[in-house]
């Protein structure tokens, strides 16, 4: 790894970062202000004035009473897709397509750095960025939820879910470096690289609406990571995080691979 180049990393991506904790923290401060001690009646009664597709779609139809559970129903649920997608798209792309697109990387080649610790570097930062974001996120939602509700959050099962959601993370962001370290133009990074994760949302999305697309959800990446099952312990949080980070690696390696043979534009 390259530590002057990590570094440049930080300082070229910090407000992105920075962007992202903030917007993420505040939904969950939020949805952490909202919870009702006294049971989730009013939320439900409000839900139920909208489409039962929707409802579903947004994996809401079912909502734990406990503080752990809301948090696992309102943040972990669509909200931990979207926001963390997006970001992974954007960093995928600025890390080495926009360097590749533009001559930056054939300069930065001259340097006495080998490309693949250069690309190593790319995506080691892409890895630290998104432990940053879930690691601020877990310590915001303690403070609140003892601000708020002190001795009423599952510890563990916060980390769990934060762990797992941050392992998942890290896999669409591998997702992102791959297609970025594939081609050169960054239309063509972007349109591999967000349409595969756009579709796996989509069909996460549609697999909540009824039972004829419940199948939908086998092909996509986002139905391994189930919140209320984490919650309720029904689910297996090693084979979850086992199966996160092999298809990182593999995705990382793939990604390193495909960089170090391939042809920059000077």
């Amino acid at each position: 790894m390259s530590i002057p180049l990590f570094l440049k990393d930080i300082k070229d991506n910090i407000f992105l970062l920075l962007i992202f904790v903030f917007l993420m923290s505040l939904y969950l401060g939020v949805i952490i202000y909202m919870y009702d001690p006294n049971g989730v009646g009013a939320l439900v009664d409000m839900l139920s004035l909208l489409p039962v597709a929707l409802v579903k779609a947004m994996r809401l139809s079912t909502i734990d009473s406990g503080l752990t559970g809301f948090i696992g129903s309102l943040f972990y649920g669509i909200i931990i897709y979207l926001f963390p997608m997006v970001y992974c798209i954007i960093l995928g792309n600025r890390l080495v397509a926009k360097w590749v697109n533009d001559g930056s990387f054939a300069c930065l080649l001259t340097t006495p750095n080998s490309r693949v610790k250069i690309i190593v570097t790319q995506g080691l930062y892409m890895v630290f960025s998104i432990i940053v974001l879930f690691s601020v996120l877990f310590l915001v939602g303690l403070a609140i939820s003892g601000y708020c509700f002190p001795g009423t959050l599952d510890k563990s099962v916060f980390f769990e879910l934060n762990l797992c959601a941050c392992l998942l993370t890290i896999t669409v962001g591998m997702i992102c470096f791959f297609f970025s370290c594939l081609f050169n133009d960054t239309t063509l990074s972007l349109g591999f690289g967000a349409g595969i994760l756009i579709i796996f949302f989509l069909f996460t999305i549609l697999s909540g609406i009824s039972d004829l697309t419940a199948f939908l959800g086998k092909y996509s990446l986002y139905n391994a990571f189930n919140s209320l099952a984490i919650v309720k312990g029904e689910a297996n949080i090693v084979t979850i995080c086992v199966g996160f980070l092999t298809i990182s690696l593999l995705l990382f390696a793939a990604g390193v691979g495909a960089f170090g043979i391939k042809r920059l534009p000077v």
